[in-house]
């Protein structure tokens, strides 16, 4: 009850900051929320708390521990001010949230706050990616908000408007109430105001003519792009644009146990002594880490590196331990292995996360060596199998708006595709096996913008996408401290992307990149999926089979998907379901999207062309990749470089 935390923050908790303006408080969640928003409007804020009590009340960011500590001196306070008053609110109870409803208080803020927290649902979903974390994109950020705050002083009377990484550096600073009043008069002369009403993006508004401008002037002063990739608008949040999706099966999920896959695995440094290059280490799964007796798996040196294929999956019982047991040759004659490390990883704190948990942990040897090993893996529930068969339609020449984010009417036309307006559109069908159900699946290419939209459909209501995106979305591999740990986008690479959403967010982002043989005529297709809501990656590499009797299965946390049968084997709970069926569609949609065409490969002689064309003619047996708009997509680049040529 949004009304009940506003009445919270300004008749209880603002009189108690006032009273201990001295001490450092911190408020509790939904206070803290009311208050974050408020403080977006400085110059109001500043009114109201001067007339309401006369001073400025300051505001303050803490870190975690530093939070805990400042909640534990305000909740005292709280509780000796206010004795029938709870401190904090439960906000996932819904019970708790009804019955505190003293709602029945008139406001003195002149600020509109719900209006406020309204807007900054919409700010939050443009800075919710992964990257807005990473300490190297924020620093770009905060020079970016140097450079910002430097053009306004030189262009003080006009609207600038502000990129999201600005915005949220510009909304950082206006947390700290004293502070930035102070430093906008040194830089500017005066305090700098912030509207966030200006929210109309219509071709001839205030906000989309006053971007123009801010990135016109941008380039005059600093000589270099305004725009900046992973920091655009991203247009409407989900849960404006899909609906809750049905389940997919009448049957409850049925959990069948958890599969523990070790996917990588490296040691510190090769252990000391005479024979350490002849080292064993052995790996345990046990219920009590000081009962180790017959190791699961072992590995040897002199390697330092293990991949997925050195390394195991297995199903996960009862086991709480993954333990490591270092062990190296002493002696000549009469030599024996003596244990010079041991460590062990508390599996119990990875489980009931997430259907799928993936870790990434360094374990410390204990022992004489004093050595460590970099482990990486998955931990996945799984549920009964459900399997899908894709049913294909045909692709047709129709009518395509410039927001396919909403589900519009399909209509043949007679504009040319690659022309605005205009794009391939195909029904297809997934019909569920064994009680699975169905759910449709219509797939849309603009060749004008080079988009693609998988869209999943319940009760004529779009449930799911995985759409392609770019810079808007995503930054460049620069941007970030470690690409392999955020979703990026590479252009240069010939890199492409997909980004799955359903109604309640963001789920996942894949990123295709071919990668190929010197002569150019083979490869393979190298995905990192970006799974948002755990922050996991995950590497995909995908070869093509070259023969018909070659088969193409690609395993995603335990889910498996057919090119060959167009068939999806889903070992997932059921509300995963349509996400890993967008996955698998998402990937072959990379593959036919990153895949080179003959075109790109100017060098390649006669022998090489006709290979080439055989192995395209060999893909289009695939009807999944036809589904996925193997033949439209890639006819619509070769007419597009046609034209080009022109």
């Amino acid at each position: 009850n949004m009304k009940n935390s506003i009445r919270r923050y300004e008749k209880l908790w603002l009189p108690l900051a006032a009273e201990h303006a001295q001490e450092r408080l911190a408020a509790p969640l939904d206070i803290e929320w009311v208050w974050h928003c408020h403080l977006l409007c400085p110059l109001v804020y500043e009114k109201d708390c001067q007339s309401l009590f006369r001073t400025t009340i300051n505001h303050r960011l803490f870190r975690s521990a530093d939070r805990e500590h400042a909640l534990k001196r305000s909740k005292h306070l709280w509780e000796a001010k206010y004795k029938n008053e709870p401190f904090e609110i439960d906000l996932t109870n819904d019970k708790m949230r009804e019955g505190s409803t003293k709602t029945d208080f008139e406001s003195s803020i002149t600020y509109d706050i719900n209006g406020a927290i309204s807007r900054q649902r919409h700010f939050y979903y443009n800075v919710s990616l992964p990257h807005y974390r990473d300490m190297r994109f924020l620093t770009l950020a905060m020079h970016r908000y140097q450079q910002f705050l430097f053009l306004r002083k030189n262009s003080y009377k006009l609207f600038i408007v502000p990129c999201y990484d600005q915005d949220l550096m510009w909304h950082t600073h206006q947390l700290h109430p004293l502070a930035y009043k102070e430093d906008t008069i040194r830089i500017l002369g005066k305090v700098l105001p912030h509207d966030d009403t200006t929210v109309d993006r219509s071709p001839d508004s205030k906000l989309t003519l006053s971007t123009i401008d801010t990135s016109r002037l941008w380039l005059e002063m600093y000589k270099e792009v305004f725009n900046t990739p992973g920091a655009m608008y991203r247009g409407k949040e989900p849960e404006e644009l899909y609906s809750l999706p049905d389940p997919l099966c009448i049957k409850a999920d049925l959990r069948t146990g958890r599969q523990f896959t070790l996917e990588s695995m490296s040691i510190d440094r090769i252990p000391d002594g005479e024979y350490g290059l002849d080292f064993t280490l052995q790996i345990f799964l046990v219920d009590d880490f000081r009962k180790v007796s017959k190791p699961l798996f072992e590995v040897f040196g002199p390697s330092m590196l293990w991949t997925a294929d050195d390394l195991f999956s297995r199903e996960l019982e009862s086991q709480r331990w993954l333990v490591f047991r270092l062990k190296i040759r002493k002696g000549t004659i009469f030599s024996r292995e003596v244990t010079v490390g041991i460590g062990k990883v508390d599996l119990q704190k990875l489980l009931d996360r997430s259907t799928v948990f993936r870790f990434h942990d360094t374990v410390s040897l204990e022992g004489d060596d004093k050595n460590c090993v970099y482990v990486s893996g998955c931990i996945t529930d799984t549920y009964t199998n459900r399997s899908f068969s894709l049913v294909s339609g045909d692709f047709s020449v129709c009518s395509v708006p410039h927001d396919i984010d909403a589900l519009f009417s399909i209509e043949p036309t007679k504009l040319d595709p690659q022309s605005c307006g205009a794009g391939y559109i195909a029904q297809h069908r997934f019909v569920g096996k064994d009680g699975a159900g169905d759910v449709e699946c219509r797939f849309v290419y603009s060749p004008h913008r080079s988009n693609a939209d998988i869209q999943f459909i319940q009760n004529s209501k779009i449930v799911c996408s995985a759409k392609t995106v770019d810079s808007t979305h995503l930054p460049l591999s620069f941007q970030v401290s470690n690409p392999n740990w955020f979703a990026t986008w590479d252009p240069r690479l010939g890199e492409r992307a997909v980004m799955i959403r359903q109604a309640s967010g963001d789920w996942g982002v894949l990123t295709g990149r071919w990668l190929s043989s010197p002569n150019e005529t083979d490869g393979y297709l190298s995905v990192k999926f970006h799974k948002l809501v755990d922050r996991s990656t995950q590497f995909i590499n995908i070869p093509i089979p070259k023969t018909k009797s070659g088969h193409f299965d690609i395993h995603v946390d335990n889910n498996v998907f057919d090119m060959e049968g167009s068939d999806f084997s889903l070992t997932c709970s059921q509300d995963d379901s349509l996400l890993y069926l967008a996955t698998g569609m998402s990937i072959f949609l990379l593959l036919v999207l990153c895949r080179p065409r003959s075109e790109d490969t100017p060098a390649l002689n006669k022998t090489e062309t006709d290979a080439y064309v055989k192995d395209r003619r060999h893909l289009e047996s695939f009807q999944l990749l036809l589904s996925c708009g193997l033949n439209v997509i890639q006819n619509s680049d070769h007419s597009s470089h046609g034209q080009n040529s022109g």
